[in-house]
């Protein structure tokens, strides 16, 4: 509990409530409240204050009155001066953070200011408030709204707050951390540096490049294939597989370079298991396995139609497209949508349940609102998940909708219903992608 302390001689002191004031007696003693709630004469405690050494921060004593009840851990009041503006604590309640430069005595006694009696610090003040605020109460640490960023992590680090709490307000604030663990032989650290951290050298800039291009050449050429004009590319005049085919050749040079990066990092590696943990790696690993399925079942049969690539295989030319999330190594803008959208789950996870909620309310209520109407679009309520779900994201393809007045009225409420529903989740995902947006360059980097 903050107290004021009227028998400090500092010229300048801030406002209080009531509750705080100290009551002064008719005959000028100085009255104090203890927390036990028991009022007591002020002398005795300014002839012990003035007595002792140790100023704002010695402890109880012999010299106060015999009904004196308060804790003697708690019973001495410290005045912290932060470039003008006055705080004023039990010391007990700093000394709850033994660790921090306020709460360890030795650590703020440099900062004492005997002829004040007080604590003096040159700092921010807005950032203090709630660095006061979490001596007081504890809990988390929240940033005023008007104090950067940057300056309030400067002030944490300087009152010495402790490092779980400052790491937990870095999470919070949507920091990018990244724990480094290198390999412990240097030919391995060197090529693991290469392949893995673009901005530590001109050769791994280089090779990070290079990893990009071939990724979007590979994405262009499974789009460009498809064409109706490469059709027949893939066949030779005899109806054997083309081998000279330029998107062959193309894809099988993207997927030489994939599969010699992925071998390299999993040599070089230094954890092993920790590496096919890694989301990023699932991602190179399974680019590859498309080419050499399909190579493979090519060179048994030797058959056009499976340089086409037969239904039963159709699915692994899709799984190529992973090759997308290659980017996000190299992109931090595709890092800062995949954290957004990791951080935001629970709030997206309300709106999903919210539109559930909604389709199958609307879906039932235009089912049976039309029900019986000549040409009617709705024939069920599963027939009436799709009219709710176009209606409500505002689509309207056109093909299901209502002819009753009942069903237009009902359809109506559904696309009010929806434009607020889709509403639930935009200032979740907004206010997440500001954090990691805002520390995209890595200053969360340890």
């Amino acid at each position: 509990m903050a107290v004021v302390s009227m028998f400090n001689q500092a010229p300048y002191r801030r406002a209080h409530s009531s509750r705080e004031r100290l009551n002064v007696d008719n005959d000028g003693g100085d009255l104090w409240i203890s927390q036990s709630g028991e009022r007591h004469n002020n002398n005795h405690s300014l002839e012990y204050k003035l007595r002792s050494k140790g100023g704002a921060s010695s402890r109880c004593g012999p010299h106060l009155a015999t009904n004196h009840t308060c804790n003697i851990k708690t019973c001495d009041r410290i005045s912290i001066n932060v470039s003008g503006q006055y705080f004023e604590t039990w010391r007990g309640t700093l000394e709850k953070h033994p660790s921090t430069l306020l709460g360890d005595p030795r650590k703020r006694q440099k900062f004492y200011d005997k002829r004040r009696n007080e604590y003096f610090f040159d700092r921010h003040r807005p950032a203090f408030e709630a660095i006061f605020n979490y001596y007081q109460y504890g809990g988390r640490l929240n940033r005023p709204e008007p104090v950067p960023d940057d300056i309030f992590l400067t002030e944490l680090e300087f009152f010495e707050i402790e490092k779980d709490m400052i790491d937990e307000y870095r999470r919070e604030e949507g920091y990018m951390t990244e724990k480094i663990v290198l390999p412990e032989r240097g030919w391995q650290r060197k090529i693991w540096m290469v392949m893995e951290y673009p901005e530590t050298s001109c050769i791994a800039y280089a090779v990070a490049i290079i990893s990009v291009v071939i990724t979007l050449l590979s994405i262009v050429l499974f789009c460009v294939e498809t064409l109706p004009v490469f059709s027949t590319n893939h066949c030779s005049a005899e109806g054997n597989p083309n081998f000279l085919d330029p998107f062959f050749v193309l894809e099988s040079i993207c997927t030489a370079w994939f599969t010699v990066e992925v071998l390299i990092r999993i040599v070089v590696c230094p954890n092993k298991p920790q590496f096919f943990k890694d989301f990023k790696n699932l991602v190179d690993c399974t680019a590859i396995i498309p080419y050499y399925v399909t190579l493979s079942n090519v060179l048994t049969s030797m058959s056009c139609e499976d340089a086409k690539s037969s239904s039963s295989l159709s699915f692994l030319r899709v799984i190529r497209l992973v090759r997308v999330f290659k980017l996000t190594k190299h992109s931090a803008g595709l890092q800062v949508l995949i954290l957004t959208f990791r951080a935001s789950l629970q709030g997206l996870c309300l709106f999903l349940v919210a539109i559930v909620v909604c389709i199958l309310l609307f879906s039932s209520a235009i089912y049976f609102a039309e029900m019986g109407i000549e040409g009617s679009h709705i024939h069920s309520i599963p027939d009436g998940f799709w009219w709710a779900i176009i209606t409500m994201t505002t689509v309207g393809y056109g093909d299901k909708y209502p002819l009753g007045p009942v069903g237009k009225i009902i359809g109506s409420i559904c696309a009010l219903a929806g434009v607020l529903t889709l509403a639930i989740p935009v200032p979740i995902i907004t206010e997440n992608f500001n954090k990691f947006y805002a520390h995209k360059t890595g200053r969360g980097r340890v």
